[in-house]
Formats: C-alpha cells, structure tokens, sequence
C-alpha cells in the first residue's frame, strides 16, 4: 500500500513537473504565432476590413486545425504505443487523447475566451460541420504514431514540439476567423489575446500529449518500470 501511494505521488509529481517543463514553449509558441498572423494580415491584407481578415483566416485555420488534430494523434498514439504494446488501446488512446483536447485548444477556449472579453464570437466545430477533413487527419496521424515510434528515435518529443506551435497558430486563427480581430488594431486587447491562446494551448495539449496516454497506458509496476528505464 505504501509502494502504491508513493508510487502515485510520484505519478502526479513527474505530471505536474510535465506541466510546469512545457509552459515556456508554450509561452515562446504563442509569441511566434502571434507575430507571424500579425505580421501576415498587415503585409498582405493592408486595409482590409475585420470581415476580410475573418475570411481569409478561415482557410488558414482549416489547414492549421487538421493539422493540429494529426500531429497530436501522432505524438498521443506513440507515446501509448511507447508505453504498452496494445494496438487497440493506443488507437483509442490516440483518437480520444486527440479529438477531445484538440476540439478544447481550437473551438472551446478560444471561443469562450473571446466571449469573455466580450467579441462577437461564432462558435464553429470542424468535426461537426467538415467531419471528412476531421477524421481523415486523425487516421492519417494515428498510423504516424505508430510508424513514428517504430522508426524515429525520441518521436514523442518532436511531435510535441510542433504540435505546440501548429497549435498556438491554430486556436489563434479560430479568434481571427471567427470573431476576434480587435488584438490587432488596439493594444488594450493584446495581452488578454495572448494570455487566451496560452491557457487554450497549454492545458489541452499537455492533456493531450502527456497526461491521457500516460494516465491510460500505465499498468503498475511493470509500467512504471519501463517508463523510468525508458526516460
């Protein structure tokens, strides 16, 4: 019993030491978000209208968010797959690991976070409206987790890295698209906006990343040996 309880302090110290690790990339991931879709709407969108920068980062957004949801199937389902040699259960680890912090990082926290800074936001679920591209991302991104911890050393940890960004530029493009465009025109709105894309990149994606399919995949013992052996 004692084992059990210390090794579940230490389960819930290295997440926490997780969580603590990857706020700076995510601070640094937001920053560089921000400036590239500041910097994209001033060089090739001078004088458009809020409506004109909506619209045209719309199309981003549905390359950004597809991505977003592939990439974090990658990393979820080969770290899963790292940790137990379960086909099944890391697919579903990757699927649910994937769509539902991904659903909460791109729609949800922006959405809510435009609201409460009081923009005219439209709530917009790809996987309600555009399920083929969806879907098609997150099959194409579990069979690269697979292939990815098979043949790339470490592969958890780049897809992570990308993922923070992809995903920072993704939640960013949804306030853009669909409501928020106040951030860039008055520097009132700045901060707030930054501080929205952190919190709706930094929990959703540590969730996504580390918590589920560790939290999933650990057995016991056996388990908490390999991973130690393995880190």
């Amino acid at each position: 019993m004692t084992a059990h309880a210390s090794g579940g302090r230490a389960r819930w110290a290295a997440l926490i030491g997780e969580f603590t690790h990857h706020l700076p990339y995510t601070i640094v991931g937001t920053f560089v978000a921000m400036g590239a879709v500041w910097w994209f709407a001033n060089q090739y969108h001078d004088g458009a209208t809020a409506e004109d920068l909506g619209t045209n980062a719309v199309s981003l957004f549905h390359l950004f968010h597809p991505l977003h949801v592939c990439l974090s199937a990658i990393a979820t389902t080969s770290l899963a797959w790292r940790y137990r040699r379960n086909a099944l259960l890391a697919i579903m680890i990757g699927a649910l690991g994937s769509a539902i912090p991904c659903g909460l990082s791109d729609y949800v926290f922006p959405y809510v976070g435009g609201i409460v800074l009081g923009q005219p936001m439209h709530f917009h679920v790809c996987i309600v409206e555009h399920p083929q591209l969806f879907f098609s991302f997150l099959v194409l991104g579990i069979l690269g987790g697979f292939w990815a911890e098979e043949r790339l050393a470490q592969s958890h940890l780049f897809s992570h890295g990308a993922h923070i960004f992809v995903s920072s530029t993704a939640s960013l493009l949804y306030l853009v698209s669909f409501g928020f465009t106040a951030w860039m025109a008055d520097v009132r709105y700045l901060f707030p906006a930054f501080f929205v894309i952190v919190l709706a990149v930094w929990i959703p994606c540590c969730i996504s990343d580390i918590v589920v399919p560790v939290s999933a995949a650990y057995g016991g013992p056996k388990d908490e040996g390999r991973a130690r052996a393995a880190a």
